[in-house]
């Protein structure tokens, strides 16, 4: 089996639903509580995907998704942010977006397509 590597970047219990549904789906999911973290971890392992919650700190989700893409433009992301948020965003600054937090089911079929 080809397992997928997905960098899950979030601080709260709220998304540990969306993990457990992941790993059971058959991804492997690197966990980061933080932005620091997460760019550590990026710099040092590959990755098919990252989840990003606008939540996060250090540095913040939107400062991190840009700094994500300037060191790795290739790889996807799929960031969660509250309707509010989104909502103030132009369209061209995120590819792939959900509303936080979403049904693993809906995270599934982003991930698929």
């Amino acid at each position: 089996m080809n397992l997928r590597r997905i960098l899950y970047v979030h601080d709260g219990p709220e998304m540990e639903n969306l993990r457990g549904t992941l790993e059971k789906q058959g991804y492997e999911v690197v966990p980061a509580t933080n932005g620091a973290k997460a760019l550590d971890v990026l710099s040092k392992q590959e990755f098919d995907g990252v989840i990003l919650d606008s939540k996060v700190t250090t540095p913040g989700g939107y400062t991190l998704r840009s700094r994500i893409h300037h060191q790795r433009p290739d790889i996807p992301m799929l960031l969660f942010g509250s309707a509010e948020e989104l909502r103030s965003l132009p369209l061209r600054v995120f590819g792939q977006y959900m509303k936080a937090p979403e049904a693993p089911d809906a995270v599934l079929a982003h991930l698929k397509n």
